[in-house]
């Protein structure tokens, strides 16, 4: 299991969670309507809401 706490969306957005999230082997994390939803290996969907996202400057 993987505790996600950010979410980077890609190299230049990052994706803060409202909570941290367990994500187990198999599981995919997308950013979906403004929120982060894993989907399980069961197609079992769960979306954890956000706290912040924003550019990262560099």
């Amino acid at each position: 299991m993987l505790l996600l706490s950010e979410f980077p969306l890609h190299p230049d957005f990052q994706v803060d969670l409202e909570g941290p999230v367990f994500v187990a082997a198999g599981d995919r994390v997308s950013y979906q309507d403004g929120g982060v939803v894993v989907t399980r290996s069961t197609g079992e969907q769960y979306k954890h809401p956000i706290r912040d996202s924003y550019w990262i400057c560099r």
